[in-house]
């Protein structure tokens, strides 16, 4: 019997499997760390679809750079150094943290997010959602959505829109267009953005609305038709980080181009194809902070879906120390059934009520079996199975159904994504 050993919050579970289980581990193969001063100033030779960096900044002298907030890391505490080193120490540079509808920053937060020596040298603020005299109205979109963005973008001569690509539950990946929107849009516009994500003319989400698709996503492509109402020009430098926060690789250039030529190569290297679905999958979050709290831990149960059968058995390594991830997320469970849920997240002003959606929809595939430190009256408030260890899943499976079983073991699921 093999034995397994799986990341569970700042520690790791061990468990066998029943000897009359057939098991595949799936595992990604992930890049060698790049030199991060040699791959940027490779990327801003060779942009995609765009001129070199150094040429495409003559005759702008006010750049906006448009940075990740405190919940995405990207590397921009390395990266922006090199790059005001090398380009932008000549011109007027300002920072705009694209918070969304996050909270605001501590002081220490931005010094943490752009390094102590930018934050020292480069005017730094945050986005406000909320604040109607830092936002400016662009247009609408086919769709009626009324798009308003933080004003900073018009009071440049051109943008920097920095970020990292990853798998994104909604709008397919991260990085790239996201920046912007919900970086620094509107309320009322972000939650317009979201609620793309269901169906137009028929109950439930839409089908191209989940991690590793953007062509057909629908918040993906309303995201791009606001993106056209910006006059402004732009220059995307998007990384890939792991998770020791090593680089390994840059996409630079054009905003639409280059995150599209990022997001394939990820989905190459993250994304597993699989060629039959199983009966059982065990799948870690990947342990501290991925399963800080049940909100993150939802992106490994998004990413496992794929490998398992129609009412079978997900089992979820999300240690959860922190709790649910906000105080109001349980209360969108309860509504009786998942039809009279959506009704009301469709009109939802939280955007986390998506998630407590998309999570009830996986409940309803497959029995969702949550290994974790939340209380078991919680987990089951959410449609889910509480149980404390992967031996007590395991022993539960086996009371439930004792036919052999073939299972998939995923030590990562926070980054990787069953195609």
């Amino acid at each position: 019997m093999s034995l397994y050993t799986l990341k569970y919050g700042h520690s790791y579970q061990s468990f066998q499997l029943p000897s009359d289980w057939e098991s595949e581990l799936l595992k990604y193969n992930e890049p060698a760390p790049l030199h991060p001063e040699v791959a940027l100033i490779e990327s801003l030779k060779n942009p995609v679809w765009e001129k070199p960096f150094d040429e495409w900044l003559k005759g702008f002298n006010r750049i906006l750079i448009i940075c990740p907030d405190i919940t995405r890391y990207a590397g921009m505490d390395y990266i922006l150094p090199i790059l005001y080193e090398k380009y932008l120490k000549k011109k007027d540079v300002k920072i705009v943290f694209a918070l969304g509808n996050h909270r605001k920053h501590t002081e220490e937060e931005r010094k943490t997010i752009v390094s102590e020596q930018i934050y020292r040298t480069v005017p730094c603020f945050d986005h406000d959602c909320f604040d109607k005299n830092a936002l400016i109205f662009f247009g609408k979109t086919s769709s009626g959505l009324e798009v308003f963005l933080n004003r900073a973008i018009t009071e440049c001569d051109a943008a920097v829109v920095t970020g990292s690509i990853n798998f994104h539950y909604l709008a397919g990946f991260g990085g790239g267009r996201k920046a912007i929107f919900p970086g620094i849009a509107g309320y009322e516009t972000i939650l317009g953005i979201h609620s793309k994500v269901f169906n137009k003319d028929k109950p439930g989400k839409h089908s191209f609305a989940r991690s590793g698709i953007l062509k057909g996503n629908p918040m993906h492509e309303e995201i791009m038709e606001g993106i056209k109402l910006i006059k402004t020009p732009m220059f995307l430098i998007n990384t890939v980080i792991d998770d020791k926060k090593n680089l390994l690789k840059i996409f630079s250039g054009d905003l639409k181009k280059a995150h599209e030529e990022g997001c394939m190569w990820y989905r190459g290297h993250f994304g597993i194809n699989v060629t039959r679905k199983a009966e059982v999958v065990i799948v870690s979050a990947g342990g501290f902070p991925k399963d800080i709290n049940f909100i993150q831990t939802h992106k490994a149960i998004e990413h496992a879906l794929n490998g398992v059968k129609e009412n079978g058995f997900m089992v979820v390594l999300g240690r959860c120390e922190d709790g649910i991830g906000n105080e109001d997320f349980l209360r969108w469970f309860d509504y009786p059934c998942l039809e009279e849920m959506e009704k009301h997240v469709r009109c939802a002003d939280k955007v986390y009520a998506q998630t407590a959606y998309a999570t009830r929809i996986k409940a309803r595939y497959c029995n969702i079996i949550l290994v974790s430190d939340l209380k078991a009256d919680t987990v089951k408030s959410m449609g889910l199975i509480p149980k404390n260890t992967v031996d007590e899943a395991i022993a539960y499976i086996r009371t439930m159904n004792s036919e052999k079983k073939f299972c998939y073991i995923i030590p990562n699921g926070s980054n990787m994504l069953i195609l």
